[in-house]
């Protein structure tokens, strides 16, 4: 896979404060290929300091099923963050119509347009109808949900044997997060050269689907080498029962609470065993 292939999709149009996006004759066959391109066009966005109007071109654009959900999740993100308003163009046949669905799911407007021009003339009377002022105070980007670097994330407390691990608003979306994460939590433990209680925060934590195996594999390896015990809380519906589903696959405790006060106590229950 070509790793410059997305460099060329972005164009900035200062002076009508529009981002646009090429991604004209694309096929997003699987995540690697979507995580590939939002890299690229976070990383632009990221250098200019400011939040645009988004103008993407989707002709001929094919979405695969494979990689729709790392899609529409970066995708998300990207708005959330960068965008002061979208707008897209030239999609046809099964990717508007997914556009269409995920809008649908995700409650946002897919303003899709037929052509180019449409779809500028759309940003134009959206820009022209929020006040000079608001407009210059939306323009500063959103602040990402975690800025705090990995090793603040992992905190010992000695006195209760408990190594506490921080994933709250955390996104695994790839293998590469989770290695990233995994290897900090393993080079603080190697250094203190014991075996903790492990209590784990999945408070709006998100595990996507590329980055399941490796999360497992990690978290399975670790407890096997460094856990007397571990307890998760906090996490939503949708990770606590993929936890289980893992759980019973693998055959360990997912010892899953709701409260960190229930996490301390569940430990103190099992130093007990």
């Amino acid at each position: 896979m070509d790793a410059n292939r997305f460099e060329n999709c972005v164009t900035f149009h200062p002076e009508i404060q529009v981002m646009e996006v090429d991604f004209s004759n694309v096929t997003f066959d699987v995540s690697a290929t979507v995580h590939q391109a939002y890299d690229a066009v976070d990383r632009k966005l990221h250098d200019t300091g400011m939040k645009w109007f988004f103008l993407v071109n989707y002709l001929n654009c094919r979405i695969m099923t494979e990689a729709w959900i790392a899609f529409a999740h970066r995708g998300k993100n990207t708005n959330l963050c960068y965008s002061l308003g979208s707008a897209r163009y030239a999609a046809s046949g099964d990717t508007s119509e997914d556009i269409l669905e995920s809008a649908k799911q995700e409650n946002f407007d897919p303003n899709l347009f037929r052509t180019r021009d449409d779809a500028l003339a759309y940003l134009a009377k959206l820009r022209s109808e929020i006040p000079d002022d608001e407009l210059e105070r939306r323009r500063v980007p959103s602040v990402p949900k975690e800025t705090r670097p990995l090793s603040e994330r992992v905190t010992f407390h000695p006195d209760l044997r408990i190594m506490e691990v921080d994933f709250s608003d955390y996104v695994f979306a790839r293998s590469a997060d989770v290695n990233k994460f995994y290897d900090e939590i393993d080079r603080q433990i190697t250094a203190t050269g014991n075996k903790w209680y492990f209590m784990v925060n999945y408070k709006n934590t998100e595990i996507l689907p590329d980055a399941w195996h490796s999360w497992a594999v990690r978290g399975g390896r670790l407890n096997s080498s460094s856990s007397l015990g571990t307890v998760r809380f906090d996490p939503n519906e949708k990770t606590k029962e993929d936890i289980r589903k893992r759980a019973h696959a693998d055959d360990f405790n997912p010892n899953i609470v709701a409260t960190r006060e229930e996490a301390l106590a569940r430990i103190e229950e099992l130093k007990q065993k």
